[in-house]
């Protein structure tokens, strides 16, 4: 019979709910800093053929531009995959709160259990969103994760990235990760969808080299059309 450890059932006790009262007030912070948020698309039309046909993707992007994208998707159900680390319990409570789902895993720990959770969202109808450089980098560089979900599920991959008018730096994250200021304008950008064809190591291979020359393209344009003022588009 397994021994029923008291202490270690406390501790996993007062640690969800220490993550619970952090997601819950992140949650207050975040969503009154998104409401000031105005958002502008390009290539919107990407990801709404595919809505419209009835096919879901696979959003790709680069970590440190998650809190500029989270609210060009906010409340739609998407699948976002979280670390399974203290930060990632945090971070995929406070994901729910704003309207997404997370799948906890990453390449590190239990990458297989969370593919599978993703590959059975997906076939639920939903869209998938992946930190590629994630969940601890190195900055820019594209794991296969995302290429080898898409080589099973045949679903496109659609790049994007983010970038703001007025925003901040964390210097000391490993992503760089981008905050955009209160009021600010956040200008999002899709690039045209990846198809991986199977799960071989050539094809993801080859997938993968193209996503990431992709991601930093977009990155490089995205930015210099923020700091150009942006385009005309849809909030």
């Amino acid at each position: 019979m397994k021994k029923f450890n008291v202490q270690s059932t406390i501790m996993d006790a007062a640690s969800r709910i220490r993550a619970s009262s952090i997601a819950w007030m992140a949650w207050l912070v975040v969503s009154l800093w998104r409401r000031s948020i105005k958002s502008r698309f390009v290539n919107r039309e990407v990801p709404q053929r595919f809505n419209a046909e009835g096919k879901n993707v696979i959003f790709a992007f680069f970590h440190g531009d998650l809190l500029a994208l989270l609210y060009a998707h906010r409340e739609a159900g998407v699948l976002i995959l979280a670390s399974e680390s203290r930060d990632g319990e945090i971070m995929s409570r406070l994901l729910g709160h704003l309207g997404f789902e997370a799948v906890r895993g990453s390449s590190k720990r239990n990458g297989h259990k969370a593919l599978l959770s993703l590959i059975r969202g997906m076939r639920r109808g939903k869209t998938v969103a992946i930190a590629v450089d994630g969940p601890r980098g190195p900055l820019h560089e594209v794991k296969t994760g995302a290429l080898f979900l898409a080589g099973i599920s045949k679903a496109p991959i659609i790049p994007v990235a983010a970038a703001a008018k007025k925003y901040t730096v964390v210097e000391r994250s490993w992503d760089k990760l981008v905050i955009p200021a209160p009021f600010t304008e956040c200008l999002v950008q899709f690039g045209d969808p990846i198809y991986v064809n199977n799960a071989s190591s050539d094809e993801i291979e080859s997938a993968q080299r193209k996503l990431e020359a992709d991601l930093r393209r977009l990155t490089r344009e995205v930015a210099l059309l923020g700091s150009a003022g942006g385009v005309r588009g849809r909030t």
